[in-house]
């Protein structure tokens, strides 16, 4: 281990006034510096090597003998052009370069360490942080002075120790330099025990993956970006009010100072709006410039005051460029220096010995003695303690920073070289300034929203429910009541009585569904979902079943060519309705057995409370469901849809069918309107729907008024016209020679007449079969008791 110490005292004094000696031998130093490009900051660390290099030619004890020489190459931040100057300068035979220090930029350094070292050269970069330089495969003989990216998660993760944060979300660039270091960052995280809450990364524009990290409750917010980017997620930000009191972000801390205050045309934020949403957040970075008199003198004799003095007496009129970094180039060329002596003397040593001077391409000899001695370099420099892991990483102190107004402060340390090297240390340090007196919660409090259907509404779904019962069963009376008269005979009571009971078992459906695991077990709720199944599908079946039927019985009746009489009694057409049923209970068998039910949980969109934003209630329902439900539904959707085009064509064939008692062709066409037009609406939005209550609210008000409207419009007619018993012939003669009768009477028995003469010529029926058909639609007796029920 290499250890340097050097005279305070005399260095001070002979800064500017030693003279390298003319007989020294040259070793020069490849300089690769991004003065151009993307990012300029070559010129800071150009400045600092050169004071380097002053200081450490005129130090009579350090390499004596020799002379460093920097040939300075403008990279522009280019990894293609970085690679052909080097190419160039390498291909040079007038020199030999020893050493190649540089680049600033990780797009630089990547391609040109990975070429250097075939030459034999070390390669030393002053800064880039790229978690990719740290392969040995790929870089074996790289070394930098700054801490790569993923070394900066150690303060990430020592701050949220401090301050108690469990949750975190990470955003970043897509570039492969900050995608490596989140990655890093949330293995590290996770396994002590922190929640990613969200990982973001964009390209551009952050604004979307910004409302994402909102939508999760996150306030505490890794970010990995350049600056320029920076400024448009803080802007940004700005704009979905994520900042302030509430959150925290913590950003590299290496950006130029008073990046968020550089024009820039592609954000939408004025000065003040950047100074208001930056203001408090925090950086992480390496220590480029030890607190004044928090630490012993440097390798180079000077102290923070001391170097910071001499480098803008260096500097002169371009000190306005100077940035607190610029240690890292200072200590960059000091570390060339101490390395190439230990190694010097080394080769002295050898049997026989050598020179540094003796150096070329083809050396791997002197090549690996200098890379072990850099692996185990350890100095005291500008930027505080320099040592690099096996890695080739500097091993060095790290720091929080936060924005103060114009100021980046320096707020905590962390320290890797001592035992509690993980620890945040503020002590010593300007105080946090919390801009709501004290750390933030780390996550909107996230509480469970169990939804179950509320007593008021599942009550009024009851009521509403019993009230429909109460009406077909009223219905139901009346049917068996005046199931005699001729009105209510001639329209099927039978088929009304089935009709009538599916819509009671619709009406169950609505009871069956307000029942949750509010008032039940998790089983009995399983059962209820069953039950609400097959009491809705049996009861559609059964009630539009049964008026289809009576329907298609008028048509096969009132469409037949022949004189031949046609028997259809009830029994067939409850048939039709069995099937209807045996279908539905087949698959709804089927269903169980092969695709059973079974309760869950479903999760809804989280819900920001209105009183209090740290608080967000994530609604919670208990469904049921199976694995393929949605074809069984589907199976049930297909069926009903094509009874229901089944009796809107029954509706048109027989819309010409003028006796009221026997065509409910029009009232089937108003029932198969309000059903499409309540499925329609209300089976979309049911599946949409997340909050139970007003789920179960659309569903039940959509099943009791398609069941409703269905049962009033068939029977409300008929509760009307109920008396309206049509006179025979007889009751006609007589009661028209008797005084006083009326002449609406006579009109009467003359409409009567021209309905049955519309119906010979529509049948072609022989003088008979009209006969017995006027005694059936007028009230007069049949020619035969034997043709009772024929008709209908």
């Amino acid at each position: 281990m290499l250890v340097a110490v050097l005279p305070f005292l005399w260095l001070a004094g002979n800064i500017g006034s030693a003279v390298c000696d003319p007989n020294a031998t040259q070793l020069h130093i490849l300089g690769l510096y991004p003065m151009s490009g993307a990012w300029s900051g070559g010129k800071v660390f150009l400045l600092s090597s050169q004071l380097a290099v002053k200081h450490i030619n005129a130090n009579p004890d350090v390499l004596p003998g020799y002379e460093i020489v920097i040939k300075p190459l403008d990279t522009k931040c280019d990894g293609g052009t970085a690679t052909d100057v080097m190419y160039r300068e390498l291909y040079d035979t007038s020199t030999t370069k020893i050493m190649v220090l540089g680049g600033g930029c990780s797009v630089v350094t990547e391609p040109t360490a990975q070429a250097s070292h075939h030459w034999n050269l070390i390669q030393l970069a002053f800064a880039s942080s790229s978690s990719e330089l740290s392969n040995r495969l790929l870089y074996p003989r790289f070394f930098r002075m700054t801490p790569h990216e993923s070394v900066f998660n150690v303060v990430r993760l020592a701050a949220m120790k401090k301050f108690n944060w469990n949750k975190v979300a990470t955003l970043h660039q897509s570039r492969d330099l900050f995608s490596l270091a989140v990655s890093d960052f949330q293995r590290d995280a996770r396994s002590s025990g922190i929640d990613i809450l969200a990982a973001e990364s964009f390209v551009e524009d952050p604004a979307i993956q910004l409302e994402n990290i909102k939508n999760v409750g996150a306030r505490i917010i890794m970010g990995n970006f350049y600056s320029n980017m920076a400024r448009r997620v803080f802007c940004a930000a700005y704009h979905q009010q994520m900042y302030g009191a509430k959150y925290v972000w913590i950003i590299p801390g290496w950006f130029a100072t008073g990046w968020w205050r550089i024009p820039d045309d592609s954000i939408d934020c004025t000065i003040d709006q950047m100074d208001e949403v930056t203001a408090y957040s925090f950086g992480v970075a390496g220590v480029y410039l030890p607190v004044t008199g928090s630490r012993k003198p440097s390798v180079a004799g000077l102290t923070a005051d001391t170097y910071t003095e001499a480098l803008q007496a260096f500097a002169g009129d371009e000190a306005e460029v100077l940035e607190v970094y610029s240690t890292l180039g200072y200590d960059s060329v000091w570390s060339v220096a101490l390395a190439l002596e230990e190694v010097d003397s080394q080769l002295r040593d050898l049997d026989p010995p050598r020179t540094l001077g003796d150096f070329t391409y083809n050396d791997s000899a002197t090549s690996e003695i200098l890379f072990d001695v850099m692996s185990n370099m350890q100095f005291e420099g500008v930027s505080g303690p320099v040592q690099f892991d096996s890695k080739g990483n500097r091993v060095g102190l790290l720091q929080l920073l936060q924005i103060r107004g114009l100021q980046t402060l320096r707020v905590g340390i962390v320290d890797p070289t001592v035992g509690a090297g993980k620890e945040l240390q503020v002590k010593g340090y300007p105080p946090i300034v919390w801009p709501g007196g004290a750390p933030p919660i780390d996550f909107i409090i996230e509480r469970e929203d169990r939804q179950t259907i509320k007593q008021p509404v599942f009550v009024t779904g009851t009521v509403f429910a019993t009230l429909g019962i109460v009406l077909a069963s009223c219905f139901l009376a009346f049917n068996i009541r005046y199931r005699k008269k001729r009105v209510i005979k001639m329209s099927s009571p039978n088929m009304n009585n089935v009709m009538l009971i599916g819509g009671m078992l619709a009406y169950v459906s609505i009871i069956c569904q307000g029942v949750d695991t509010a008032i039940v077990s998790t089983p009995t709720f399983v059962w209820m979902c069953k039950a609400k199944t097959w009491f809705l599908a049996i009861g559609f079946s059964a009630a539009f079943g049964a008026m289809f039927s009576k329907t298609w019985r008028v048509h096969k009746i009132f469409t037949r060519k022949t004189v031949m009489k046609m028997v259809l009694k009830d029994t067939r057409l409850l048939s039709f309705v069995a099937v209807l049923i045996v279908v539905d209970i087949l698959i709804l068998t089927l269903w169980n057995v092969l695709d059973p039910v079974t309760a869950a949980e479903i999760y809804g969109s989280k819900v920001v409370d209105t009183d209090n934003d740290d608080i967000v209630y994530t609604p919670i329902r208990m469904i049921c469901e199976s694995r393929n439900q949605t074809y069984w539904i589907g199976t049930f959707y297909i069926i009903n849809g094509l009874l229901l085009i089944f009796g809107a064509f029954l509706a048109w064939e027989t819309r010409k069918v003028t006796i009221p008692a026997l065509n409910d062709s029009k009232y089937i066409g108003v029932c198969v309107y309000n059903i499409l037009i309540l499925s329609l609406v209300g089976a979309p939005v049911s599946f949409l729907l997340e909050e139970r209550n007003a789920n179960y609210a659309l569903v039940s008000t959509s099943i009791w008024l398609a069941t409703t409207l269905t049962l009033c419009v068939v029977f409300v007619p008929k509760v009307r016209t109920r008396n309206d018993v049509q006179p025979t012939k007889s009751d006609v003669a007589s009661h028209s020679n008797q005084p006083g009768s009326s002449s609406s009477e006579s009109q009467e028995l003359k409409l009567l007449r021209q309905q049955l003469q519309q119906l010979k010529q529509n049948c072609k029926c022989s003088n008979l079969g009209g006969v017995e058909y006027v005694g059936r639609a007028t009230g007069e007796p049949t020619t035969s008791s034997s043709t009772q029920g024929s008709l209908l």
